[in-house]
């Protein structure tokens, strides 16, 4: 936090190298001899036969449990009495026990690989608990070029070609006043833009930036860069630059917003699928077919309601078994696709909702934002819900672990709570009991009760 007030002290043009200097800096984790390594074998698998990438992913998986009773105390503990010599497919994972969000909250410490190098992940997630989660640099690397492959596969090459990027990173100082809602990152040619502040007052600005900067990709948070978008086609703007491609991140995809992007930046939007916490991938291909990644793990049915689990062949730091991680998925075992990839064919993923907070200016926080507040605290909350009914106020429930959370975690949220909303958005929090679930038994993490026509009335 300390190095964040010294950024937000500092003048623009020592922010950009601040941002270039974290650029590089993560660039040692991200793009190591493991990443090419994983980049050259990417290239060498797509060319394999269905059945050699099945093989592949039952011996990487036979390994994977192993490793993880070898390694994991927790799995070392779940696993006593079951014959690991029994799991030698997919189909055999059902003889191991199913890992919930809570649970592996709850033992993260004995579940946690040490001894090696590793990133530390922090996830909020859709049930608003806070997860601190390891991956071990390898495995960091692979994460990475799976994602450039998959980029490079529709004409975007990583690293070399400029990109603009729409997130939750803490770029533009609260009470900032100049409009500048960008920050440049030299090490990944990347311009870095504020989702925190796109309004209506703001968004042409953004454009003018676009223009000036003019990316050969755009990547990040899918509703901000519908709501530029937007905003491009009302007031009949021009673009300066054609993309080669958009990647949208962290939400579930409509059709109408892939088609609004589509229209408006002239260019094909390939959906991604992975998680803070390292599940494996789902990707587009360049007809825009969903396909599971058989080289990064398995997705297995579960339940009637098309939920999955997830098992991370790139999870070594904390490893993810039979992880019951909320999203459900629709597969389609029998299609095949005209791009010539063989593997599984997924039809729609849903699970990633759309969910959004308004700040006081009437900028959209959304539901990957919104439970980022909590990321820092480590597992000491259990769940969290947000609850709005006015733009000016948020109000905060939390159920905490007792034996984890801390008094001054209270400061810690109100900060960040503060640099994604503002100073003119005021925050209560609320320790509860227990935060009740919907009618229906499930769980959200925001409800947001505002009436924007009405408040567009009264404005």
């Amino acid at each position: 936090m300390a190095l964040q007030a010294v950024y937000d002290r500092s003048p623009i043009f020592f922010q950009n190298i601040m941002t270039t200097v974290k650029g590089y800096k993560n660039a040692q984790t991200r793009y190591g001899k493991a990443y090419y390594a994983y980049r050259a074998f990417l290239k060498d698998f797509a060319t394999w036969p269905l059945e050699k990438k099945l093989e592949y992913q039952r011996a990487e998986l036979v390994r994977f449990v192993r490793y993880a009773y070898e390694n994991s105390a927790f799995y070392r503990e779940l696993y006593a009495g079951i014959d690991l010599d029994s799991v030698r497919s997919a189909e055999d994972l059902q003889k191991l026990p199913v890992v919930d969000k809570e649970m592996l909250r709850a033992n993260i410490d004995s579940c946690i690989v040490r001894g090696t190098p590793y990133v530390e992940s922090h996830t909020g997630g859709t049930t608003g608990k806070s997860l601190t989660v390891h991956f071990t640099v390898d495995d960091y690397m692979k994460r990475m070029a799976s994602l450039d492959h998959f980029k490079a596969k529709v004409g975007f090459e990583h690293l070399k070609m400029r990109r603009a990027t729409f997130n939750g990173k803490h770029i533009v100082p609260p009470g900032q006043t100049k409009k500048v809602f960008w920050r440049y990152n030299r090490a990944c040619k990347q311009m870095i833009f504020s989702s925190f502040h796109i309004t209506e007052e703001n968004m042409g600005y953004y454009v003018e930036e676009l223009n000036r900067f003019k990316p050969q990709a755009l990547d990040g948070f899918f509703s901000s860069i519908c709501d530029i978008a937007g905003y491009i086609e009302r007031h009949n703007l021009k673009l300066d630059f054609t993309p080669v491609a958009i990647f949208p991140t962290s939400e579930t995809l409509t059709q109408e917003g892939r088609a609004l992007l589509e229209r408006v930046f002239g260019c094909k939007v390939f959906d991604q699928y992975g998680s803070s916490e390292g599940a494996p991938f789902v990707m587009e291909c360049p007809d825009q077919v969903l396909h599971v990644w058989l080289d990064s793990g398995v997705f297995e049915p579960f339940g009637e309601e098309g939920e999955v689990l997830v098992t991370s062949f790139t999870t070594h730091g904390t490893p993810l078994i039979r992880y019951r991680i909320g999203d459900r998925m629709i597969f389609d075992p029998n299609a095949s696709c005209t791009c010539g990839d063989n593997q599984p064919i997924v039809r729609s993923i849903e699970g990633r909702r759309l969910d959004f907070l308004y700040t006081a200016k009437g900028a959209k926080i959304n539901g990957g934002n919104v439970s980022n507040i909590l990321k820092n605290l480590p597992n000491a909350v259990v769940r969290s819900q947000f609850l709005q009914s006015k733009k000016e106020e948020v109000t905060l429930l939390l159920e905490v672990d007792p034996a984890l959370y801390k008094p001054e975690y209270n400061d810690q949220i109100q900060e960040e709570f503060r640099h994604k909303f503002g100073e003119d958005t005021k925050l209560t929090i609320r320790c509860v009991e227990e935060i009740p679930r919907e009618k229906s038994g499930k769980f959200r993490m925001i409800k947001n009760t505002v009436d924007e026509t009405a408040d567009r009335q009264q404005s």
